[in-house]
C-alpha cells in the first residue's frame, strides 16, 4: 500500500493533514486518529501534524518492505523484538529524495523516494523514531489495554525504540555562531544589488523584492514566518511603524503551509530608507503582478503560473535563500534566520557603544519586546551569546597582553 499526505484548510481556517491510501484516495483509521486524539487535540502545530505523518508513513513503509501489516501484528499480541527495533533503526537513518513532493491535486507523496547511499541527519532520525515510539505504544494499546504483562511489553517496546535515538549531544559546550560577519553582510548586498553582475535573479521586479526581503530581515531581524505574514495594511507610513501581527489559522491567507508568527505582537520603528524602499515596492513592481490586487501580502510571488501573484510561499522563500547562498563560497551555508543573529550582535554593539547606556535589565527588556519573546523568557541570551564571546575574546587578549609585560627577571627561568 502506497499512502499520501493529503492537507487541506478548514472553513474556520485551521491547517490540517491526513493520511490516505494513494490507490483509493481514502484516510487511513489508526495513523489519522492518532494524529487527530495525540496531536492536533493537544494544539500542536500544523508543522507538528506533518512531522507526525512523516514519522508514521516511515514506520508503514518498513511494515510493507517486510509484507506485514501493523495492526494485524499488534491485534495479536505480536510486538517487535530486539533485532526489528534495529532494523527500525537503520530504516529511520535512510534519507528520502524529498520528504514532501507536492502533486497537482494537493497530495505529498511520500514512498518511492529512497535515497539508498546516503543518510539523513541524527536530528531527523531522532525525530523518527521518537514518533514511532508513541505510535506504536499507542496503537498496542489500541488492541492490548487489559493484560499487565502485555503492558509491561508494550512499555519496552516504546523504551527499546526511544533508547536507540542518536545522542543529543549538548550544544551549548562549544557555541557556533549563526550570525554574518561584516564582510559576508557586504558580498550580501552587493549580491543583491539589483544592478550587481552577481546578481542570480533575472527579472528586474524579482530583483527588486528579493533585495527588498533581506534588508527587512537585516533591519528589522524578523523571523522568516514573520517577514511571509506582513501585510500592506501593517504599515504606517506616517510615522513608519510596521506591526508584526499573530495571524494563526487565518482564513484570508491561500497557503495551505501558513507561515507562522512564533512570538509576540509588536510595534517596530523603520527609518525612512527602509520605510521608502517598501513603499516603492508597494507602488512601482509589486503593483504590476497580475492578481496581486486579489491579497494585500507585502511579499507576492512574480513567477508567471497559477500561484502568480499570490502570497510568497515557505518553499518559494527558502528558494530564494538557496539561490544567494550558491553565489559565493562566503554565503554557502547562509540561512535567513542568520540576519536575526546578525540584529542580536549589532543591538549590543550599539548599547555597548553609549556613553550611558541602559542598564542590563532595561537592555533585555528593550531586546525582547523588539524580537516578540516573552518578557524574562531568557531566549535573549541564545542570540546575544556571539557578542559575550567576543567581549570575552578581547578581554582575554587584553589580559594575555598585560602578563606578556612581566618584570625583568620573570619568565625566564631565574
Amino acid at each position: 500500500m502506497k499512502s499520501a499526505v493529503k492537507t487541506f484548510v478548514m472553513e474556520s481556517g485551521e491547517r490540517y493533514c491526513l493520511l490516505i491510501d494513494k490507490n483509493n484516495g481514502l484516510p487511513l483509521f489508526y495513523p489519522n486518529l492518532f494524529l487527530t486524539t495525540q496531536v492536533r487535540n493537544r494544539s500542536l502545530s500544523y508543522s507538528s501534524m506533518e512531522s507526525a505523518l512523516s514519522g508514521i508513513s516511515v514506520l508503514m513503509r518498513f511494515m510493507k518492505e517486510r509484507n506485514e501489516i501493523i495492526e494485524d501484528r499488534f491485534r495479536s499480541g505480536d510486538f517487535f523484538n530486539i533485532n526489528e527495533l534495529d532494523a527500525i533503526r537503520d530504516f529511520c537513518q535512510i534519507r528520502f529524495k524529498s520528504s514532501l513532493t507536492e502533486s497537482d491535486n494537493g497530495m505529498f507523496t511520500l514512498f518511492e523516494l529512497r535515497e539508498y547511499d546516503d543518510k539523513v541527519s541524527a536530528q531527523t532520525e531522532y525525530v523518527r523514531l521518537t514518533i514511532i515510539a508513541q505510535y506504536t505504544k499507542w496503537l498496542a494499546e489500541q488492541f492490548n489495554n487489559n493484560n499487565r504483562l502485555t503492558k509491561l511489553q508494550i512499555t519496552e517496546m516504546e523504551k527499546g525504540l526511544k533508547t536507540r535515538r542518536p545522542v543529543r549531544k549538548n550544544r551549548n559546550l562549544e557555541f557556533i555562531d549563526k550570525g554574518l560577519d561584516k564582510e559576508q553582510i557586504n558580498l550580501l548586498f552587493e549580491v543583491l544589488r539589483p544592478a550587481s553582475e552577481l546578481n542570480p535573479f533575472i527579472d528586474e521586479s524579482v530583483r527588486v523584492r528579493n533585495r527588498l526581503i533581506f534588508m527587512v530581515l537585516f533591519h528589522l531581524g524578523v523571523r522568516g514566518g514573520e517577514l511571509l505574514n506582513i501585510r500592506i495594511r501593517d504599515f504606517d507610513f506616517g510615522v513608519n511603524q510596521l506591526v508584526i501581527a499573530r495571524r494563526a489559522d487565518d482564513v484570508d491567507d491561500p497557503r495551505t503551509k501558513q507561515p507562522l508568527v512564533k512570538t509576540l505582537d509588536r510595534r517596530l520603528p523603520m527609518k525612512d530608507t527602509l520605510a521608502n524602499e517598501i513603499h516603492r515596492y508597494i507602488l512601482n513592481d509589486r503593483k504590476k503582478i497580475p492578481n496581486s490586487n486579489k491579497n494585500d501580502f507585502l511579499f507576492v510571488t512574480h513567477k508567471s503560473g497559477r500561484t502568480q501573484g499570490l502570497p510568497l510561499s515557505i518553499s518559494g522563500y527558502k528558494k530564494v535563500i538557496q539561490t544567494v547562498s550558491n553565489t559565493s563560497k562566503l554565503l554557502y551555508d547562509l540561512k535567513g534566520h542568520a540576519l536575526r543573529h546578525s540584529w542580536n550582535h549589532d543591538f549590543s554593539e550599539c548599547m555597548d557603544e553609549m556613553d550611558e547606556p541602559p542598564s542590563h535589565e532595561e537592555q533585555e527588556k528593550m531586546r525582547s519586546y523588539l524580537m516578540g519573546w516573552k518578557e524574562g523568557s531568557g531566549t535573549s541570551a541564545t542570540y546575544n551569546k556571539r557578542f559575550i564571546q567576543a567581549k570575552a575574546n578581547k578581554a582575554a587578549l587584553e589580559l594575555q597582553e598585560g602578563m606578556i609585560r612581566l618584570p625583568r627577571g620573570m619568565g625566564n627561568g631565574k
